[in-house]
Order: C-alpha cells, then sequence, then structure tokens
C-alpha cells in the first residue's frame, strides 16, 4: 500500500468532491480517482458512496477513517523522533585526516581553532588517501587535512574544493636501532645488500613522495632495498622497530619514535624531503560553521603547532 493513498482518502473524505481533492493533491482527477480505488481494492472494500453528491464515506469508510488518521500522526511522530535523533548524532564537523595527522597536528590545531570559533562537536576519521578525496566531494566529510607536496600531484587541482596551506612539515629517512641501540644502518657505509627499508604502497599519496626521493637520487648513493610495503605510517613505525629496518616518516610521525630512541634520523637530512600541510573544503560548503572556520584559518592556519615537532 502507498502512504499517498491514505492522504488521498482523508481529503477526499474532507471535500466530498474528487475534483476538488484531486487539486488539493497536485495530481489529475483521473489519476486521483485511481488511487482512491486503489486503496479499496487493497482493503477489500468500498470506503465512500459515489451516489451521493457530495461523496460521503459508507460505513467501512467511517471506521477507516480513525484508522487512516492514526496511521499518518504515528508515521509523522516516528519521522520526526527519527530526525532528531540523527541531528543529535550527526557531529557539528565532520573531518578526516591522514593517520600521523590525526594522531599528532590535528588535535592540538582542533584546540586553537575552538578558541576563535566557539565549542562544537567533531568526528575525526581516517582513510585511505583517495577515498578522502571521494569523501569530501560527496559532502560526506567537511574538512579533509592532509600532506602536500607541490610535485606530487593530486586530484584536488581539478575538483570544486578550496584550500588552505596550514604549515610545513618535512619526510625524514629513519633507522631502528640495533641491540646494542646504535643506528641499524649507516647510509655512508651501507652493507653489501644495500639499505633494507619498509616502503608506502602504492595507493597511498607517500608512495609518491617515496618515488620523488629516489627519482632524485644520483648513481652514487647507496641501493635501497624495499623488504615491505604499508599505506601507514603508525604500522610501518612498528615493523621497522622489530625487523630493524629504515623508512621515511613525516616529522608528526617520527617525532616521539625518534624522542624515545626507538628510531634515529639517517642521512644527515639529504634524504629529506620537505612537505605542506594543506586543508579542504567542498567550495560551495553550505555550514555556517565551516564557513566560519574557514574565515579564521585565513589569518590563523595555526602553524605554531608544528614546530613541537621539528627533527632537524
Amino acid at each position: 500500500m502507498d502512504t499517498n493513498w491514505l492522504t488521498d482518502f482523508l481529503v477526499l473524505s474532507k471535500r466530498g468532491n474528487f475534483s476538488q481533492a484531486a487539486n488539493e493533491r497536485n495530481i489529475t482527477q483521473s489519476a486521483f480517482s485511481r488511487r482512491i480505488k486503489a486503496l479499496e481494492i487493497w482493503l477489500g472494500t468500498e470506503l465512500f458512496d459515489r451516489s451521493s453528491y457530495p461523496v460521503t464515506l459508507t460505513a467501512e469508510g467511517e471506521t477507516f477513517l480513525g484508522t487512516a488518521q492514526n496511521i499518518l500522526r504515528e508515521l509523522d511522530l516516528n519521522r520526526v523522533e527519527f530526525q532528531r535523533r540523527s541531528a543529535a548524532s550527526t557531529p557539528d564537523l565532520r573531518l578526516a585526516a591522514s593517520t600521523s595527522l590525526a594522531l599528532s597536528f590535528v588535535t592540538d590545531w582542533l584546540g586553537q581553532i575552538r578558541q576563535a570559533c566557539g565549542v562544537f562537536s567533531v568526528s575525526i576519521d581516517t582513510y585511505d588517501f583517495f577515498e578522502m578525496i571521494e569523501l569530501l566531494d560527496e559532502r560526506k566529510m567537511d574538512l579533509v587535512v592532509l600532506y602536500y607536496k607541490p610535485e606530487a600531484s593530486t586530484f584536488f587541482e581539478h575538483q570544486a574544493f578550496d584550500a588552505l596551506k596550514l604549515g610545513e612539515d618535512a619526510m625524514h629517512l629513519c633507522t631502528a636501532l640495533d641491540a646494542e641501540g646504535r643506528p641499524a644502518y649507516d647510509v655512508d657505509n651501507p652493507p653489501r645488500g644495500g639499505l633494507e627499508y619498509i616502503g608506502y604502497g602504492q595507493t597511498g599519496y607517500f608512495s609518491k613522495i617515496e618515488d620523488l626521493i629516489f627519482a632524485g637520487m644520483t648513481p652514487q648513493d647507496p641501493t635501497f632495498v624495499c623488504t615491505s610495503q604499508s599505506g601507514t605510517c603508525e604500522f610501518m613505525k612498528r615493523l621497522a622497530v622489530m625487523e630493524q629496518k629504515m623508512l621515511w616518516l613525516p616529522s608528526c610521525s617520527a617525532h616521539e619514535a625518534v624522542k624515545s630512541g626507538q628510531l634515529a634520523l639517517a642521512g644527515d637530512g639529504r634524504y629529506d624531503t620537505s612537505l605542506e600541510i594543506w586543508v579542504y573544503k567542498k567550495r560551495d560548503a553550505p555550514s555556517p560553521l565551516v564557513q566560519k572556520i574557514w574565515t579564521h584559518l585565513k589569518s590563523n592556519p595555526g602553524t605554531g603547532h608544528l614546530e613541537k615537532y621539528r627533527l632537524r
């Protein structure tokens, strides 16, 4: 049964005229009549006495009148309640970020924004780089915070997004420590088999950064041998420490492991590369909160929070 039939029934019971009821329901009289007939067929009884003018309810129609009113009222109450619950469970700001930024920079950065823009609820999620682009484009995310390097293109340049630079970071070559607490690898004295490292999977943005680093190397540079791959910095750190390998990490991700002595910087910076941190939004984002935050960020990007992650 189509719930529109119930509304049609209530309008006709009030008007007593098929033509007027059809006009109120904004459909043709023939279509309206077919819908009333369909309801009667579904119920198995006639609801209107068509021999009189205006038409009147039959005894069965009188009985069904209260039922139709109650059904529509209950449906409307449920709809309002479900919408209220949905609105209450939806955060004011939906944000996605790369894992390393979500676990470091984003927390302090959001605190600075709240001080300027007021208290608001927020959800912070991490996804694959390209999935975050898609979620932002489909308006399932309000803001996305990501690493960026001008030489490594992204899909953002070709779509309807606004972008702001929040600050600068660096991708560092790091090495795990051996059992004696010394760097497991010395790039100036590489082992015969090469420098073994944990690499980034080809589906992630950091794989593009890694490719740029290797493209800048010369025949005089040591050989790097990839032993395994992952798209997640946090997992790669654990694996590098456990297997005593090398890897490239952004400062925000490497900072704690270097300071705690799990990893050490390698290569005196010659194999490091600069990174930028950008925030993106859909150009016509309707949220007043997003617009307020964006206006604030244009003059206060919050770059000071990056200073504590500097490693060189």
